[in-house]
């Protein structure tokens, strides 16, 4: 498996790994495909005592009773995997190590759709999870930095993965901000671990 430096050498180092190529076009492109099908909805969330709506759409697939709630106020409840997305979730633990109970689905429908400077420390976690993350369609930036710190910009390339290892969370923010730019969809599948449900 490929693995690109994401940060220049001249960057502290970062509990973060990189893998452009890690599904073929193919691959990336049949997966997509089967994501246009999956269950999303807008959601909305309460922030500085407004309700407003989620800019963006989710979707949480996984196994049973593993509820995601975030920002105190928003509450997934997963899906049944499909078969695609448990054969992806496999082939990420055999190539990362790493487990996996959920998948939550994020897709951004242009330019005005975003996620802000947030660290995934959720207590259904449980602590210091590893996080994988697999982009599809249009390239959006990506940018991460120590808390208190600058922060270091990132394409994320349709087919590829990106994987936060445990720590990451604790000491490091993310988002993908938004742009200007006319940009098409893109999908991000996050898959997590979870501390309870039924296994």
């Amino acid at each position: 498996m490929q693995q690109l430096t994401l940060f220049p050498e001249s960057a502290p180092t970062l509990p973060v790994n990189y893998y452009p190529e890690f599904l073929t076009l193919t691959e990336a492109d049949e997966l997509y495909q089967h994501c246009q099908e999956l269950q999303w909805q807008q959601n909305t969330i309460r922030m500085l005592g407004k309700t407003m709506p989620v800019p963006r759409l989710e979707c949480i697939y996984g196994d049973e009773g593993c509820d995601y709630l975030y920002s105190k106020s928003v509450l997934l409840k997963p899906l049944p995997w499909t078969s695609s997305l448990a054969q992806l979730r496999d082939r990420i633990t055999a190539a990362t190590g790493y487990s996996f109970r959920i998948v939550i689905g994020n897709q951004y429908r242009t330019g005005q759709d975003s996620i802000g400077w947030h660290n995934d420390s959720e207590a259904s976690m449980g602590l210091n999870p590893a996080i994988a993350s697999i982009s599809l369609g249009s390239m959006r930036k990506f940018q991460i930095k120590l808390i208190g710190g600058k922060s270091t910009d990132f394409w994320l390339e349709h087919g590829s993965l990106l994987v936060m290892h445990p720590g990451c969370q604790s000491t490091h923010l993310h988002q993908v901000p938004k742009t200007t730019k006319v940009v098409s969809t893109r999908i991000n599948l996050t898959f997590r671990p979870h501390i309870g449900g039924k296994r």
